[in-house]
């Protein structure tokens, strides 16, 4: 029976995992329901109000003696009908900032999405490296030991000797760094990913990119998820303005009670009749003089509003600075890898006449080394130019926050905030707690995401003078 072989790793299984697992990614899906429940609790402020009171005390005299129990117990409700306008502009407000942390969502799924394809890449060009370097080893022992004996026939000195062992320690301290970049990139794709990689698939061809820079840059100034995130937060604060400014507008409300009354004890008891009391009012209220807090908070409001606009300006320039930069190393990869290719052909026959003339005795050892060093650093030229077009490529779809899109593996597996936000949006139901977060954290994952690891508890407390407190 013939083993069964185990299947590579693809680019598009490391994303999907780290879409489903990455905790990064559950953290922020939690932090955009928490925004989430700012548009019913706006919403709450014209709504109303129910609340029960007990009232119980004891009467005496002035030789305390029992002048009678007096236990009240009823209802309040309270209907706001007047606000100046203040909830409406909290709704708009609260409906700004869900937009806003949907934007941030979305803006770091297509970081976790390049991210991820830069370890891939990192993964595989370092791995890549390795082999290059274990290979480099392997021939310059091979070297070493020819040149030894032909040192030991009188055919090379003992300088053609040293060359050669030095250059082989060079080769083999590369080698060991290499392997460290290597374990290094490895746990990075853990970090994200979930999982160490195993055997990984090439990369797969490169998404569909825009046709030049400028355009580029046109496509990430409408739809780059930081920039929209910004504007929307600018909408926020103006809308923080109008509800500080219209507190100066007062409020109303209408309030009813109804409560029973029961008396106890006392010469007056039997005058004293139980039962039902009740009464219906209107309280207003409108700021006269506030000392100045009010204009003070209105000029802080206005002051958050203006760092806002500013924010909205210095993203736009970072934007478009990451998308040239992005589109500028492209390009030089493009440029490198084109090069090195030619190089890599050019050193490999050099590398070879080298070690021929060598043999005749028209060449040094130093010349082999040498032009066996160059077809080496060529050929890890092109790896590392290969890896930096396709990372590249990867972190201009991030700003032009197009990257998970880029994936069709995702389509039907996104996250929806949408399902959470119609959950809460209207909801009244005074006890509608969620389950423990420790306990159903599968509602920070997509549908069909496999079940997160189990959470440590609380550290426990060490004593001071325990064997475990001694240090």
């Amino acid at each position: 029976m013939s083993p069964t072989p185990v299947s590579a790793e693809t680019l598009q299984d490391a994303i999907l995992s780290a879409y489903a697992t990455n905790p990064e990614l559950a953290a922020a899906r939690a932090a955009v329901r928490q925004v989430d429940e700012t548009l019913p609790i706006a919403r709450s402020g014209m709504r109303p109000n129910v609340g029960g009171s007990v009232n119980f005390s004891q009467d005496l005299d002035d030789q305390l003696n029992d002048f009678g129990r007096r236990t009240t117990s009823g209802v309040r409700i309270t209907q706001p009908v007047w606000q100046g306008g203040r909830v409406q502009a909290e709704i708009r407000a609260a409906d700004a900032r869900v937009g806003a942390a949907r934007e941030r969502l979305r803006g770091l799924e297509n970081r976790i999405v390049a991210d991820t394809a830069a370890a891939y890449a990192d993964v595989l060009a370092l791995r890549a490296e390795v082999d290059l370097n274990r290979n480099q080893v392997r021939v310059l022992e091979q070297q070493l030991r020819a040149s030894s004996d032909r040192f030991e026939v009188g055919d090379l000195t003992r300088t053609d000797v040293a060359q050669s062992q030095a250059r082989l320690e060079t080769a083999r301290a590369n080698l060991v760094v290499a392997e460290g970049n290597a374990l290094r990139a490895e746990q990075t794709y853990l970090r994200l990913v979930g999982r160490l990689p195993g055997k990984l698939e090439p990369l797969p061809d490169l998404p569909e990119l825009p046709p030049s820079v400028e355009e580029a840059r046109e496509t990430a100034l409408v739809s780059n998820p930081d920039l929209l995130a910004a504007r929307y937060e600018e909408k926020a604060t103006g809308e923080q303005v109008k509800v500080v400014q219209r507190e100066r507008f007062g409020q109303a409300s209408v309030n009813s009670t109804f409560a029973y009354q029961s008396i106890n004890g006392g010469p007056l008891a039997p005058f004293q009749i139980d039962g039902l009391t009740g009464g219906i009012g209107v309280t207003a209220t409108i700021p006269i003089m506030t000392s100045g807090l009010l204009a003070s908070r209105i000029r802080q409001a206005q002051a958050a509003q203006s760092e806002s606009v500013e924010l909205i300006e210095a993203t736009s320039r970072l934007v478009v600075e990451n998308t040239t930069n992005a589109w500028i190393v492209f390009q030089a990869a493009e440029a490198v890898i084109q090069s090195a290719r030619v190089a890599i052909s050019a050193n490999a026959l050099a590398a070879e006449g080298v070690q021929q003339e060598n043999l005749v005795g028209s060449r040094d050892i130093i010349d082999v080394l040498n032009a066996d060093q160059e077809l080496l650093n060529t050929r890890v030229a092109l790896v590392r130019a290969e890896r930096d077009k396709y990372v590249a490529a990867y972190r201009l779809l991030q700003v032009l926050g197009v990257a998970v899109a880029a994936v069709p593996a995702l389509d039907g597996r996104l996250y929806d905030p949408d399902v959470n936000f119609r959950r809460v949006d209207r909801r009244w139901r005074e006890f509608a707690d969620d389950p423990n977060p420790r306990e159903d954290r599968m509602r920070n994952r997509p549908a069909g995401a496999p079940e997160p690891a189990a959470v440590l508890g609380p550290p426990q407390s060490i004593r001071v003078g325990s064997p475990e407190g001694k240090r």
